[in-house]
C-alpha cells in the first residue's frame, strides 16, 4: 500500500500521472490542499524532504518521499499496472521512458504555444 500526499500546483499534467495510477490501483493518494507553488516548495521543511523543491512530490503516510512523476506513479501503482514479471516491468519502464523522451517534447512544442504557455516558434509549427 502506498497512501500519501501529492504536492503540486493545479492542473499539473505530470501530477495527473500519479493520481491516475493511484485511482486505478485504489490507493488513497490525496492532493495537498495547502500547497502554494513558489512558496510551499521554497520552505526549508519542504526542501529537506524534496531537495530542489520540484513538484510533483509525494510523501507517503509511511514517511517515504519521491519527486519524479514517473517514479511516483510507479510507486503508487498496483502489480497489475506495474506488470507481473521482470520482463513486463521492464517493458513498462521502457514505454514510460519513450513517452517521456520522445512523445512529450513534441507534444509540448505543439500544444504549449496554442495554450499560450510559450511563444510560438516558427521552427516547431507550420501554417
Amino acid at each position: 500500500m502506498a497512501p500519501g500526499t501529492l504536492y503540486s500546483y493545479p492542473d499539473n499534467f505530470r501530477a495527473a500521472k500519479a493520481l491516475i495510477a493511484a485511482q486505478y490501483s485504489k490507493e488513497n493518494v490525496k492532493l495537498a490542499t495547502n500547497f502554494v507553488f513558489g512558496e510551499t516548495n521554497k520552505t526549508k521543511e519542504f526542501q529537506q524532504k524534496f531537495p530542489g523543491g520540484k513538484v510533483p512530490a509525494f510523501e507517503g503516510n509511511d514517511g517515504k518521499c519521491l519527486q519524479d512523476s514517473n517514479a511516483i506513479a510507479y510507486y503508487v501503482a498496483n502489480d497489475q499496472l506495474r506488470g507481473k514479471t521482470e520482463y513486463d516491468r521492464s517493458q513498462i519502464l521502457q514505454w514510460i521512458g519513450f513517452a517521456e523522451g520522445e512523445i512529450l517534447p513534441a507534444a509540448c512544442a505543439w500544444v504549449f504555444p496554442v495554450l499560450g504557455i510559450i511563444k510560438v516558434e516558427p521552427d516547431t509549427q507550420e501554417g
